[in-house]
Protein backbone atom coordinates (compact mmCIF):
# COMPACT_ATOMS: atom_id res chain seq x y z
CA UNK A 1 0.00 0.00 0.00
CA UNK A 2 1.09 3.19 -1.11
CA UNK A 3 -1.67 5.71 -0.12
CA UNK A 4 -4.35 6.07 2.49
CA UNK A 5 -7.98 7.67 0.82
CA UNK A 6 -10.32 9.72 2.31
CA UNK A 7 -13.42 9.48 1.54
CA UNK A 8 -13.31 12.30 -0.28
CA UNK A 9 -11.25 9.86 -3.11
CA UNK A 10 -13.89 7.18 -2.73
CA UNK A 11 -16.79 9.41 -3.33
CA UNK A 12 -14.55 10.76 -6.40
CA UNK A 13 -14.13 7.27 -7.55
CA UNK A 14 -17.56 6.34 -7.17
CA UNK A 15 -18.70 9.81 -8.92
CA UNK A 16 -16.16 9.16 -11.63
CA UNK A 17 -15.65 12.70 -11.60
CA UNK A 18 -12.66 13.63 -13.72
CA UNK A 19 -10.10 14.96 -10.95
CA UNK A 20 -10.48 11.35 -9.21
CA UNK A 21 -10.02 9.48 -12.32
CA UNK A 22 -7.49 11.74 -13.39
CA UNK A 23 -5.53 10.91 -10.26
CA UNK A 24 -5.93 7.33 -10.16
CA UNK A 25 -5.05 7.20 -14.07
CA UNK A 26 -2.06 9.54 -13.53
CA UNK A 27 -0.99 6.99 -10.39
CA UNK A 28 -1.80 3.53 -11.76
CA UNK A 29 1.41 1.74 -9.76
CA UNK A 30 0.30 3.00 -6.42
CA UNK A 31 -2.22 0.84 -4.39
CA UNK A 32 -4.58 2.76 -1.86
CA UNK A 33 -5.42 1.46 1.60
CA UNK A 34 -8.87 2.63 3.46
CA UNK A 35 -9.04 3.03 7.21
CA UNK A 36 -12.25 1.82 9.04
CA UNK A 37 -13.95 4.97 8.92
CA UNK A 38 -13.73 5.98 5.63
CA UNK A 39 -15.41 2.44 4.82
CA UNK A 40 -18.07 4.04 7.31
CA UNK A 41 -18.17 7.43 5.88
CA UNK A 42 -18.77 6.16 2.39
CA UNK A 43 -21.50 3.73 3.31
CA UNK A 44 -23.16 6.32 5.40
CA UNK A 45 -23.61 8.09 2.67
CA UNK A 46 -24.22 5.92 -0.35
CA UNK A 47 -27.06 4.89 2.08
CA UNK A 48 -28.47 8.40 2.82
CA UNK A 49 -28.11 8.79 -0.89
CA UNK A 50 -30.25 5.51 -1.36
CA UNK A 51 -27.56 3.45 -3.73
CA UNK A 52 -28.21 0.02 -4.10
CA UNK A 53 -26.28 -1.81 -1.92
CA UNK A 54 -25.01 -4.14 -4.14
CA UNK A 55 -23.68 -1.50 -5.95
CA UNK A 56 -21.84 -0.14 -3.36
CA UNK A 57 -20.33 -3.58 -2.35
CA UNK A 58 -19.29 -4.22 -6.06
CA UNK A 59 -17.46 -1.08 -6.13
CA UNK A 60 -15.87 -1.31 -2.87
CA UNK A 61 -14.65 -4.54 -3.61
CA UNK A 62 -12.09 -3.73 -6.68
CA UNK A 63 -9.59 -4.78 -4.04
CA UNK A 64 -8.93 -1.45 -1.93
CA UNK A 65 -7.59 -3.28 1.21
CA UNK A 66 -8.82 -2.04 4.56
CA UNK A 67 -6.50 -1.47 7.52
CA UNK A 68 -5.85 -2.72 10.40
CA UNK A 69 -7.37 -0.26 13.03
CA UNK A 70 -5.25 -1.85 16.00
CA UNK A 71 -1.82 0.55 15.11
CA UNK A 72 -3.93 3.47 14.57
CA UNK A 73 -5.24 3.51 18.32
CA UNK A 74 -2.40 5.11 19.65
CA UNK A 75 -1.26 7.37 16.75
CA UNK A 76 -4.88 8.87 17.70
CA UNK A 77 -4.61 9.06 21.13
CA UNK A 78 -1.65 10.70 20.77
CA UNK A 79 -2.86 12.89 18.20
CA UNK A 80 -6.35 14.20 20.36
CA UNK A 81 -4.01 14.50 23.41
CA UNK A 82 -1.83 16.99 21.62
CA UNK A 83 -4.46 19.33 20.07
CA UNK A 84 -7.20 18.65 22.82
CA UNK A 85 -6.94 22.23 24.24
CA UNK A 86 -6.19 23.60 20.66
CA UNK A 87 -8.98 25.17 19.12
CA UNK A 88 -8.12 23.12 15.88
CA UNK A 89 -9.34 20.41 17.89
CA UNK A 90 -13.13 21.59 18.25
CA UNK A 91 -12.92 22.09 14.25
CA UNK A 92 -11.67 19.15 12.90
CA UNK A 93 -14.29 16.08 13.19
CA UNK A 94 -13.34 12.88 15.53
CA UNK A 95 -13.52 10.78 11.75
CA UNK A 96 -10.91 13.07 10.15
CA UNK A 97 -8.96 12.20 13.80
CA UNK A 98 -8.81 8.97 13.17
CA UNK A 99 -8.33 8.87 9.48
CA UNK A 100 -5.53 11.27 9.97
CA UNK A 101 -3.92 8.81 12.64
CA UNK A 102 -4.11 6.18 10.32
CA UNK A 103 -2.14 7.92 7.39
CA UNK A 104 0.80 8.94 10.25
CA UNK A 105 0.32 5.32 11.55
CA UNK A 106 0.99 3.67 8.83
CA UNK A 107 3.53 6.38 7.17
CA UNK A 108 1.86 7.07 3.89
CA UNK A 109 0.43 9.87 2.23
CA UNK A 110 -3.07 10.79 2.95
CA UNK A 111 -5.14 11.55 -0.41
CA UNK A 112 -8.03 13.98 -0.06
CA UNK A 113 -9.76 17.02 -0.90
CA UNK A 114 -10.42 18.68 2.56
CA UNK A 115 -7.08 20.46 3.39
CA UNK A 116 -9.61 22.75 5.60
CA UNK A 117 -9.27 19.94 8.52
CA UNK A 118 -6.06 17.83 7.40
CA UNK A 119 -3.53 20.93 6.65
CA UNK A 120 -4.00 21.25 10.59
CA UNK A 121 -2.46 18.03 11.96
CA UNK A 122 1.12 17.78 13.10
CA UNK A 123 3.10 15.12 11.12
CA UNK A 124 0.54 14.59 8.23
CA UNK A 125 1.48 14.02 5.25
CA UNK A 126 -1.31 15.20 2.61
CA UNK A 127 -1.50 15.26 -0.84
CA UNK A 128 -4.50 16.98 -2.57
CA UNK A 129 -6.65 16.35 -4.89
CA UNK A 130 -9.11 18.15 -7.15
Amino acid sequence: MDLIADTSLLIGLWRRQGWAVSFASANPAKSLGIPWVVLGEFWHGATRAGHDAMLVQGFLSVGIPLLDPEPVVPVYARICAALQESPVYREIGQNDLWIAAASIAFNKPLITRNLRHFARIPDLRVEAVG
